[in-house]
C-alpha cells in the first residue's frame, strides 16, 4: 500500500491540487456527505460505495433532513400525474 501511495496516490492528489496528506478515505467520506445532502438517494450512494444503505445510514444519516418534505413532494407529484391520466380515459 505504502508504494502505491508513493506511485499513484500522491502524484493524483497533486494534479487535482488537493492537500498531499489527504487519505482516499477522506475523498470517500466527502463523496457520501456531498451526494446525500444534494439529494442523491441513499441507496444509489450506497451503492456506488459497495456498503449498506444501514451502514450509510448510521455514518450519514444526519445528513439526510428534509428527505420526507422530498419524498411526499414525489408522491403527491406521482398521485396528480396518476389521477390525471385516469381522468382522461
Amino acid at each position: 500500500m505504502r508504494n502505491w501511495r508513493k506511485r499513484e496516490w500522491k502524484p493524483a492528489l497533486e494534479a487535482a491540487g488537493l492537500p498531499r496528506e489527504r487519505r482516499p478515505y477522506d475523498l470517500r467520506h466527502s463523496f457520501a456527505s456531498w451526494a446525500l445532502a444534494a439529494g442523491v438517494p441513499a441507496y444509489d450512494v450506497a451503492r456506488y460505495m459497495g456498503t449498506s444503505v444501514r451502514m450509510l445510514d448510521l455514518t450519514y444519516g444526519h445528513l439526510v433532513k428534509g428527505s420526507e418534505a422530498i419524498a411526499v413532494s414525489r408522491l403527491d407529484a406521482y398521485t396528480a400525474a396518476t389521477a390525471e391520466a385516469s381522468a382522461s380515459r
